[in-house]
């Protein structure tokens, strides 16, 4: 009988062993499965979830002046005086008479012409006046001659038999001649350039700089129906 009862009893044992290996079984199952679950929710969800917009690049402006042109017309309007570019920025203007002849030929063969570099250019810059005091404006008038005074600096480029012609005309005007020297190496003919400055108003000054451009090939070019040379051709 004690036999039968042992034996009924490691039965029993066994049976209650598997419950609980089984049942340890079904719940490690569920949780590996739920965490499954979880794992592919996270990655559907981060899927789905918008990315967020990358950063805008951000504008560094190292010219705190470096705002809308004030007067883009005006320097239009100067710039059309003696055929040239207008370049305007806040209350800077710049002007660009490109070189029309002769043509300028680098010792590879390229023409230089059609390059900014090798043109006459003019920069004007309000001039700093006196507005204080005896020296206050007392009309309209006199306000806006002040605000037609401009600081000028620039440079001619110029060949040789140009230089003399071009220095006669600043001196008449008292233009400052401060520099002249080359810019390029072996091009052919060889061109100076001669660097200058000058005060006054505006519209006075641009009439001065057509009558210097004048003593030069580029501006008896462009009053005539030529072209500008190039490298790829007439």
């Amino acid at each position: 009988m004690p036999t039968q009862i042992e034996n009924n009893f490691s039965k029993n044992m066994v049976i209650a062993t598997m419950a609980i290996v089984g049942t340890l079984l079904l719940v490690s199952t569920i949780i590996n499965n739920s965490s499954s679950n979880m794992s592919v929710n996270a990655q559907v969800q981060q899927q789905q979830t918008p990315k967020e917009a990358p950063e805008k690049g951000t504008v560094f402006v190292f010219n705190e002046k470096s705002r809308p042109a004030n007067e883009p017309e005006k320097c239009a309007q100067l710039a059309s005086v003696v055929k040239g570019k207008a370049v305007p920025d806040y209350n800077l203007c710049d002007i660009v008479v490109y070189c029309q002849a002769p043509p300028i030929v680098r010792n590879d063969g390229m023409v230089m012409n059609n390059f900014s570099g090798i043109g006459h250019y003019i920069e004007m810059v309000p001039a700093v006046t006196n507005d204080t005091g005896q020296f206050a404006s007392t009309s309209a008038s006199n306000s806006t001659q002040q605000n037609n005074q401009k600081v000028a600096f620039g440079e001619w480029a110029l060949i040789d038999p140009e230089v003399v012609p071009v220095e006669q005309i600043m001196q008449k005007y008292n233009w400052t001649q401060t520099a002249l020297h080359h810019h390029l190496l072996n091009e052919s003919p060889k061109i100076l350039f001669l660097h200058w400055s000058v005060t006054g108003d505006a519209d006075e000054l641009i009439k001065q700089a057509k009558e210097i451009i004048m003593q030069t090939a580029t501006y008896q070019n462009l009053t005539g129906n030529t072209r500008t040379p190039t490298s790829g051709g007439p």
